[in-house]
């Protein structure tokens, strides 16, 4: 695993734990999620693509 790998891995781990119920956890979430977009431009293109493929999609 490279380092940007481990340095993105580590950001969506941050992810997890945030309170989406209040405005500062929402905030977070948005700046890590554009921190990883920034970092690996597509990643989330990428991803629900992946996701589509294998029809794990949520409704």
């Amino acid at each position: 695993m490279s380092d940007r790998d481990k340095e993105l891995a580590a950001l969506m781990l941050q992810l997890t734990g945030l309170d989406l119920t209040t405005a500062d956890g929402r905030a977070g979430a948005g700046c890590i999620l554009r921190e990883i977009e920034t970092k690996a431009p597509g990643a989330f293109a990428r991803l629900r693509s992946a996701c589509t493929t294998r029809g794990a999609t949520a409704h």
